[in-house]
């Protein structure tokens, strides 16, 4: 298997994440792309240029992180979607990949307009952001040690990217519970192989 991928993505990072987590990581080539450059052969595998983008060994290109980790998951392993307590993992799962795909709207949103920050769709961006932190704080997901899935994908991932791409901000000051938890998944081996980084 092939995955486009950058190294900043936080979609990106969920599906890696899950590669890491399954032991499929000798199985998939990863190719860091620049996808606003839109490179012919990226391109041919996902007309829209957005990573994730995963070829499978029989040539189906699948785009977008979320029907990614559904094949992923169908791979063997530890199951991304477990069972056990699916409603309350799925629950805080969506909260937090909103505040991901806000974040991302954000960055993107500046490289259009220099005020986008303060506009109607920037500002409900970042409340969306403030939100899913305090969501966290008092819905917390499991540690990876217990147990990897979904919701502690979404949540390491959400709490990185935002204090990678938005560092002026002192995000955890005020939420202890989320803070702490960040702590305690220091050191796990697919946490740290898959921080971002420019």
């Amino acid at each position: 298997m092939k995955l486009f991928a950058n190294t900043t993505s936080p979609f990106v990072r969920l599906v890696r994440l899950a590669i890491e987590e399954k032991a499929l990581s000798n199985q998939v080539d990863i190719e860091i792309i620049d996808p606003w450059a839109d490179p012919e052969h990226f391109l041919a595998a996902n007309l829209a240029g957005r990573v994730p983008t995963l070829v499978t060994d029989d040539g189906h290109a699948i785009a977008e992180a979320h029907l990614i980790l559904r094949y992923l998951d169908e791979l063997g392993g530890i199951s991304i979607f477990p069972l056990e307590d699916l409603p309350n993992t799925l629950a805080i799962a969506g909260a937090t990949l909103g505040a991901i795909e806000a974040s991302t709207a954000i960055i993107i949103g500046r490289k259009s307009s220099e005020k986008f920050d303060s506009d109607m769709v920037g500002s409900k961006r970042h409340r969306t952001i403030i939100e899913g932190f305090k969501y966290l704080n008092t819905n917390l997901p499991r540690d990876f040690a217990d147990r990897p899935d979904i919701a502690n994908f979404a949540a390491v991932t959400l709490v990185d990217y935002v204090l990678f791409r938005f560092p002026d901000t002192d995000w955890l000051v005020d939420l202890p519970n989320l803070a702490a938890w960040r702590d305690r998944q220091n050191g796990h081996p697919s946490v740290e192989v898959t921080r971002p980084y420019m």
